[in-house]
């Protein structure tokens, strides 16, 4: 008889673990890092499908959401700032440049970047003098070069554009970009023509 009841309060006991078993959900360990890790990386996917298809202000949205896993933070806060300047946000685009140097004073790429922003920030003078700092340290730095010829053209300064645009053509014959510069540098001086003549007193 003894031996009964010991079987049966085993045979109880068996059925309540395997109930529990079935009727609740067990925790992995670490199971929830590694949902949060996924959910964090989805958010990623989607900012970087909404900056595809030029949607940056939504693009934003989803890359500050997945800057909450510390292994994202880093690329998804450049992705944050580069997302601003591309939507003309120039506000928001300085101050996450401004801390992305502040990690790395070294970058060149960010400092140009810096320098684009805050002239096209309207602040104009002082973006073109952060130009002309940085091609005085790297002067033969292709991008740089172009990025400012860019830059020149953008905020209309024809005469300062085209100099620069045949001192990237001299050192640098081979670029792309050569003749789409050309052909924004003649659109500026026949609007320039166009706006002067329109100012003209009729004689």
């Amino acid at each position: 008889m003894k031996k009964f009841y010991c079987f049966q309060s085993l045979l109880i006991l068996f059925s309540v673990f395997f109930f529990s078993c079935a009727s609740t959900e067990l925790r992995v360990p670490g199971e929830t890092e590694l949902i949060f890790k996924n959910i964090s990386t989805e958010y990623y996917n989607i900012a970087e499908g909404y900056m595809d298809i030029k949607k940056y202000d939504k693009a934003a949205e989803y890359y500050k959401l997945a800057m909450r896993n510390k292994e994202l933070n880093l690329p998804a806060y450049y992705k944050l700032a580069r997302s601003y300047a591309l939507a003309k946000n120039w506000e928001k685009a300085s101050q996450c440049y401004d801390e992305l140097l502040k990690l790395d004073p070294e970058n060149s790429m960010l400092k140009v970047s810096i320098a684009y922003i805050t002239a096209m920030s309207g602040k104009t003078d002082e973006g073109i003098l952060q130009y002309k700092e940085l091609l005085k340290a790297n002067p033969y730095d292709q991008n740089l070069l172009e990025s400012y010829v860019a830059l020149l053209i953008s905020v209309g300064r024809g005469e300062d554009a085209e100099e620069s645009f045949f001192v990237l053509k001299e050192k640098f014959p081979d670029n792309k970009q050569l003749s789409t510069f050309a052909q924004q540098l003649d659109e500026l001086v026949d609007n320039f023509n166009a706006d002067k003549k329109a100012v003209q007193p009729q004689s």
